[in-house]
This record gives structure tokens, C-alpha cells and sequence, in this order.
């Protein structure tokens, strides 16, 4: 091979060097923009004045079938602010026992003398919620329930839809020493506890639920 064809050679290896496509790709690459990170939504909860509902379920009967009603008169106290929780905790509320409502005009003053009337300053049931941890979503609560003129701890729970809450605590009347009054309303509604098996039935647990709208403030 003469000198001319080697320089022919050279030049043309030069050429497809400098517009090789392995340059072009690395430059591209290069140029690239960084993704942007989608910005997660913080919200924070309170409660201020609206509405408050407490939901009752006692149980009659042998095979424990529950009785529903609700508490018409309640007064409630602001806990903090942030999370759900943190808007819960230190929250408290008030409730009229006579205004205590099963819809049925019959029972509920048998309810109200014979149950509520035999306890401790039995016309107030009080509770102040003293612990409180979860998310958004759900979480658990210690809520102290003053009734019989004694104060206990109940566990119990919260879920939250948007900005409504509702907490769920499961009750035992005999925790506050209330077996007698709850006898004593057994006696003057004794047939109307009577299941098929022909019993007279009414157990000491009730299951409340509390539900409210909070505050919600995003970013």
C-alpha cells in the first residue's frame, strides 16, 4: 500500500470520529432535565363548634341485640391542633343524661329514672380524651369517662373521612360500678327484655360512638 492510500485512510478514520454517534449520545444525555417531585399535601385539623353526635348501643336478649339511641344535649371542649390526633387529644365533653333519646317516649323516662337516676350525680356523664395516636385515616384514643361519681380509662378508636371523625369506645356500666342501677332498669322493663328464649336480659355493655366534622386546612 502506497502513501497515498494510508493518508486517504487516516483521513477518513478522522472523519467518522469526529461525527460518531457515541459523542452525540453522551451530549444528549447531558442535556436532560432532573424530574420534578410532586409536593405531598399537609393538612392540619381542629375542631371549632360544629356539630357533635353520640350514638348509643345497648343489648337485650339472650343473643344480644342492641338497642340504639342518642345523647340530644352535649357540650364539647377543644383539644390542640395538627394531626387528627393532636386535634383530638385534650378534648372533653358534657352530656345531659335526660336528654338520652331511643325513640320510643315509653322507655327512654324508665331510662332516665331508673338507670341514670340511681347513680352518683347520675344527670351528667363527662369524658376527657387524654391520649391520642394515629394518622389521617385512623388511629386510638384513651378517653377518661367520669360517671357514678368515678373516673376510668376506656380505650377506643378513630377513623377519619375527609374531615368527619368518629370515635368508637365499648363500654362495660359495672367498670363504674353501676350494676345495681342497670338491675334496677331491667326490673321495670323485665318483659320488654324477654327474648324467645323467655329470659329477661340486659347486658352491661354499651358501645358509643362519637362523631364530629373538624377543621381541615391544607397546603
Amino acid at each position: 500500500m502506497n502513501i497515498k492510500h494510508i493518508t486517504v485512510l487516516l483521513l477518513t478514520a478522522s472523519m467518522l470520529a469526529s461525527c460518531g454517534g457515541v459523542a452525540e449520545k453522551s451530549d444528549s444525555t447531558a442535556q436532560e432535565p432532573a424530574p420534578i417531585e410532586a409536593q405531598e399535601e399537609v393538612c392540619s385539623y381542629s375542631y371549632s363548634e360544629a356539630p357533635v353526635e353520640v350514638l348509643w348501643v345497648a343489648y337485650k336478649y339472650t343473643q344480644k341485640t342492641g338497642v340504639t339511641g342518642v345523647f340530644e344535649e352535649v357540650t364539647v371542649m377543644p383539644g390542640g391542633k395538627g394531626s387528627p390526633a393532636e386535634a383530638l387529644q385534650g378534648a372533653s365533653i358534657n352530656i345531659n343524661t335526660a336528654s338520652s333519646n331511643s325513640g320510643d317516649i315509653a322507655r327512654d323516662p324508665k331510662i332516665d329514672a331508673s338507670f341514670f337516676g340511681e347513680l352518683e350525680n347520675g344527670a351528667e356523664i363527662s369524658g376527657v380524651i387524654t391520649a391520642a395516636e394515629g394518622d389521617d385515616l385512623a388511629g386510638t384514643v384513651i378517653v377518661d369517662i367520669t360517671m357514678n361519681g368515678m373516673t376510668m380509662p376506656v380505650p377506643g378508636t378513630y377513623e377519619v373521612k375527609d374531615a368527619q371523625v368518629e370515635l368508637k369506645l365499648e363500654l362495660n356500666v359495672e367498670t363504674w360500678s353501676a350494676g345495681d342501677a342497670l338491675a334496677s332498669l331491667n326490673k321495670v322493663c323485665e318483659d320488654l327484655h324477654k327474648g324467645p328464649d323467655g329470659a329477661s336480659v340486659l347486658w352491661p355493655d354499651v358501645t358509643v360512638f362519637v362523631t364530629t366534622t373538624l377543621n381541615k386546612e391544607c397546603n
